[in-house]
């Protein structure tokens, strides 16, 4: 067990910049008081760990439309970490750009990986649009904002538009209006929380036929 104020204030390692789903999925877990550290890579999660500069690390692990997330679950098989919690977000992207930009002036769309797989069919309809893969959404949101290109855009999420100065130019373009994402806490000691029902297992098998 770890008492309470600890758990809401030891938060620290994030994938992802402020405004970020991994942050909205902090928040769920830790309530307010989160302190955050916002890093670029999932393993750069995993070594804050390690390494003692984090006390937890929240990543996303599973999407409703878009599958796995591959490179969390391959990086639980290296590191002898727990998972500790688990939350499950709704999941809203929005084509965000600068003030006054219209849909058909963008040429470059940025986001993360998973996020351009969720909108997959609204960019598959798009000509002479380039997109562009990114660390996460709201580093999208930021790289728009910042860049003051009118022909980009990020897929990112409304907190993230109202954060980064940017407006909304399609609010309708996942492929699915029930997307969730499941958020995993992560430590390096093993902690049970209170009403703890569940017990998540990695189980690695030879790649061999039988």
């Amino acid at each position: 067990m770890v008492p309470e104020d600890r758990a809401a204030t030891a938060v620290r390692g994030l994938k992802g910049e402020p405004g970020a789903y991994s942050e909205q999925a902090a928040l769920d877990f830790f309530g307010g008081s989160v302190r955050a550290a916002g890093l670029e890579q999932f393993e750069d999660c995993f070594l804050a760990l390690r390494e003692g500069r984090a006390d937890y690390a929240v990543l996303p692990i599973e999407n409703s439309s878009n599958g796995s997330v591959r490179a969390v679950y391959q990086l639980l098989q290296e590191h002898d970490l727990s998972v500790v919690r688990s939350t499950r977000l709704c999941i809203r992207h929005e084509l965000l750009a600068l003030p006054g930009v219209k849909q058909e002036e963008i040429t470059e769309i940025y986001s993360h990986e998973q996020a351009i797989g969720q909108c997959s069919r609204f960019l598959g309809g798009l000509k002479d649009v380039k997109v562009i893969p990114c660390g996460n959404t709201a580093a999208a949101a930021k790289m728009v904002a910042e860049s003051g290109n009118p022909h980009a855009a990020a897929i990112s999420s409304h907190p993230c538009a109202a954060l980064y100065g940017l407006e909304c130019v399609n609010g309708h373009i996942q492929d699915s209006d029930n997307n969730y994402t499941r958020f995993i806490c992560v430590t390096k000691d093993p902690i049970i929380y209170a009403g703890a029902n569940k017990i998540s297992l990695i189980i690695a098998l030879n790649n061999k036929p039988g």
